[in-house]
């Protein structure tokens, strides 16, 4: 059943956060206190982060590793804050999706082609889950380590915490170390699952949409019916089906839009004070937890991006799909649908784009990012 495979990832991550994506009777939040205390948890501590900034301003080192922080902070809560006030609309995507996709997917070809994208998607969900996770978890068990490979070295114990930041009281007392170290982690906790929540939302609804243009396509090149009416119905429920694909990437775009600006202007920079970083920690123990958070950032963009192009091409594949169709002997039956098939494959051609205000969500602009965070080391590189 399609139950049994729409958003099954992305469900269990939800309600790990106390959200309920799919469910029978109007119920979103069904633990908010979770919700609550991973905002508190990731606003609260980003002041000892900006004060631990502003402490070493004149530490290019430290404070790249403070603005680091700082971003991650604060997109985790750009994307939870987005969600949580968009949920009504984010639940009535999800439903009309839902809708959609049972009622199209009675046949055999249609149900192959949902369950081959939804393979697809909690595939690409778990592996980017699992190393945004991975991140998360070098950085809580780094500084443990740290900790111990310095006493045995120097012979002190010098405590050491996951993320840049200053604390008012004394953290060479044990229980006050407990306390900050377990703080740390929290903010961790609280940055990684909304992170991870939102954007395995967005993968699977992409990969559900291009579903969805596959099928439309697939009826496309075999909607020639026994005689004119039949084949006229069909012609129609093809051309209302890619309708409502429109319309359903016209909404993950409007509802996605603000998230993918807010990701791609974090990312340039964070890419940027990554890559300064790993040029910096060469054959030090930090180099691991640096390619580790390096690759989950690029995780990060590249979902958005290749998801958004992959919409994209699979909207504007439906003009080829109605050109390799059988449409010849139309020109002998009814000229109205040829003129259809002609305004069908002029729409096709602009495609469904997802952008984030100022730039669309392809390779281009996966490839735009990464060239400008590279410069911008070179401008930090000078500084240091």
């Amino acid at each position: 059943m399609l139950t049994d495979k729409f958003l099954r990832l992305q469900t269990a991550f939800f309600r790990l956060l106390g959200l309920e994506l799919l469910h029978e009777q109007d119920v979103g939040h069904r633990y908010p206190w979770r919700s609550i205390c991973c905002i508190l948890s990731v606003a609260s501590f980003m002041p000892l982060t900006i004060a631990f900034g502003l402490q070493n301003v004149q530490n290019v080192e430290q404070l790249t590793d403070s603005l680091c922080s700082v971003l991650v902070d604060l997109l985790a809560l750009c994307k939870i804050g987005i969600f949580l006030w968009l949920h009504k609309d984010f639940k009535f995507l999800i439903g009309q999706f839902y809708c959609v996709l049972q009622r199209e997917t009675h046949c055999a070809v249609a149900e192959m082609i949902v369950t081959r994208e939804s393979r697809r998607d909690q595939f690409i969900s778990a592996l980017y889950a699992y190393c945004f996770i991975t991140a998360g978890l070098s950085a809580c068990l780094m500084s443990p380590l740290s900790m111990l490979f310095s006493y045995q070295r120097t012979g002190e114990l010098q405590p050491d915490f996951p993320f840049p930041s200053v604390y008012p009281w004394d953290n060479m007392k044990l229980s006050n170390y407990i306390i900050s170290y377990f703080w740390n982690v929290c903010a961790a906790l609280g940055v990684a699952l909304p992170t991870v929540c939102v954007d395995t939302l967005f993968c699977s609804l992409s990969h559900n949409l291009c579903a969805l243009f596959q099928i439309a396509r697939h009826k496309m090149m075999h909607f020639e019916g026994r005689n004119t009416k039949e084949t006229r119905e069909n012609l129609k429920h093809v051309f209302e089906l890619y309708a409502v694909c429109l319309d359903l990437g016209h909404f993950l775009n409007e509802y996605f839009r603000p998230l993918i600006f807010a990701q791609f202007v974090a990312a340039s920079l964070h890419l940027c004070v990554l890559c300064y970083q790993l040029s910096a920690n060469i054959l030090q123990p930090a180099l691991l937890f640096y390619a580790a958070f390096t690759a989950a950032v690029v995780g990060q963009v590249s979902i958005y991006c290749f998801c958004g192009s992959s919409v994209h091409s699979e909207c504007q594949l439906f003009g080829q799909a109605i050109y390799e169709s059988s449409w010849p002997h139309l020109l002998q039956e009814n000229l109205e649908l040829v003129s259809s098939l002609k305004i069908a494959m002029m729409r096709s051609s602009l495609g469904c784009p997802i952008d984030g205000y100022f730039f669309e969500a392809n390779r281009e602009t996966l490839i735009a990012i990464v060239r400008t965070a590279i410069s911008y080391v070179t401008l930090l590189r000078s500084l240091a």
